[in-house]
């Protein structure tokens, strides 16, 4: 092995070497303290001050340092904490720059029993099986009464042979069986003037069944009513009694399922444009009804999208990325279409099948006539929603269903107010029906905006004055 031998002359000296560099960084210090605008280091690093003098300064120094960054952490919590506020955005806007609202119209007793008999002739292979008649009415009896969360009429099905009628479409039997435009709807007008019923109002599915919507643009005639009126969904800018829809609504009890006894009479959802379903309002028959509506609008403004939809409580249409937001297929984001994808998963985790009568067309296998035995049996799951913070404030007695859904970011909420005036028995005589007026209460609306108390802006702000 061959050893290397250094000179000592030629060894490099480490603490020459540290010095050298302590006093280069020395040097450039001084140069710096000269020329920097930064409070107290320029006396820190002056070359005339005692060391005495840059003690006390590296002292202020470093404790006004520490403040500085103190404050900034206090500044970024309180961005980070996303506190709202919400302001009068404006009280005089006027009705006119939104749509009236989608009415749907449904009459208790979905079918018109008058067409059983071309009902059977048409849908049953084998006419002559008394068996598959007797079953088939049952069936159909079942349907009159059943919408989302009140399915135990289809408890009579219970050791019925239901499997032997998994041919028939059901649905398709209900909408032959539902009552048409000229059946249900006459004398409708839109502001005073006078139209066709059937030329307004359009079939629509809903939780509730089949029912006739006007102003609506969830039916193919909507839509094809959009491309040919450039002013679909129509809007109205006055308020008071019979200033927008006025309509008959035809009962015909002698019509009616003879197995149901029921109170009769209509049900009337008030929705904004897109939306699915919303709980309905009764209306009993024999009755002129006053609906009067009161709009509101709540948005959050653009600034507010930097915060988390779990944060914020609300979730905008756009925001498909995010964790919070469900919606029916092909359905705009709404606090109820999300409600409504959630009933019909658990609809579907329950039954392995939809009622599609109930929901638009979807991905889901439609429930047969075996499946609708297994809606009854868990009715009292599918009869209750809630969100999943009511747990901590609210006592439920009932398992449920847990639907997280928080409410759009731009809604129009349609305040309803129904009055029913009941119409002596001289008046409607021998005939059944509901005179419906709905109308807006006043000519402007309140609209609310919900901002940061302290955005990035503000953040940004306060930083460069801190600093």
């Amino acid at each position: 092995m061959n050893s290397v031998y250094f000179s000592p002359e030629k060894l490099p000296s480490l603490p020459r070497r540290y010095g050298q560099l302590a006093l280069s960084v020395w040097q450039i210090a001084l140069r710096f303290g000269k020329r920097t605008t930064i409070h107290g280091l320029d006396r820190l690093l002056c070359a005339r001050a005692s060391p005495w003098e840059r003690f006390v300064w590296l002292c202020t120094f470093v404790s006004a340092f520490l403040g500085a960054v103190y404050v900034c952490l206090l500044l970024s919590a309180r961005y980070n904490d996303a506190h709202f506020q919400t302001v009068v955005d404006s009280t005089r806007y006027p009705v006119y720059r939104i749509p009236f609202p989608v009415i749907t119209i449904c009459n208790r007793n979905r079918l018109n029993w008058e067409r059983l008999a071309q009902a059977k002739s048409r849908f049953i292979a084998n006419g002559s099986d008394s068996m598959q008649l007797v079953l088939f009415e049952r069936i159909l009896g079942s349907y009159d009464d059943a919408y989302f969360g009140n399915f135990q009429s289809f408890e009579r099905l219970r050791n019925q042979p239901t499997e032997i009628l998994n041919y028939i479409n059901f649905s398709q039997v209900v909408d032959f069986m539902t009552w048409r435009c000229d059946e249900l709807l006459s004398d409708c007008k839109w502001r005073h003037y006078a139209y066709n019923c059937c030329d307004i109002f359009s079939k629509r599915r809903s939780k509730n069944g089949l029912c006739w919507a006007f102003n609506s643009l969830e039916t193919e005639e909507g839509r094809r009513m959009q491309t040919l009126d450039p002013m679909w969904p129509w809007r109205t800018g006055s308020a008071g009694p019979m200033t927008a829809l006025s309509v008959r609504v035809l009962i015909k009890p002698s019509k009616h399922f003879p197995g149901r006894h029921n109170e009769k009479g209509i049900d009337v959802m008030v929705t904004e444009p897109y939306v699915w379903h919303n709980n309905p309002f009764y209306i009993p028959t024999n009755t002129e009804t006053t609906l009067e509506i009161e709009p509101i609008i709540y948005f959050y403004d653009n600034d507010t999208r930097g915060v988390l939809s779990d944060q914020r409580q609300c979730v905008f249409d756009d925001e498909r990325n995010s964790e919070d937001f469900k919606s029916l297929q092909g359905y705009v984001y709404m606090i109820e279409n999300c409600q409504s994808e959630c009933h019909q998963e658990y609809l579907v985790h329950y039954c392995n099948c939809t009622m599609d009568l109930l929901f638009p067309p979807g991905p889901y296998r439609s429930c047969k006539a075996q499946d609708l035995l297994c809606l009854a049996e868990h009715n009292d799951q599918l009869r209750y929603s809630h969100h999943p913070d009511e747990m901590v404030f609210v006592r439920n007695n009932f398992k449920g269903m847990v639907c997280k859904c928080f409410r759009n970011c731009y809604s129009l909420n349609y305040i309803s107010d129904v009055r029913p005036a009941f119409i002596p028995p001289d008046v409607y005589e021998n005939s059944s029906y509901v005179d419906l007026d709905v109308h807006y209460r006043f000519e402007t609306i309140m609209v609310y905006r919900t901002s940061l108390v302290f955005g990035w802006v503000d953040l940004m702000g306060q930083y460069i004055y801190n600093n």
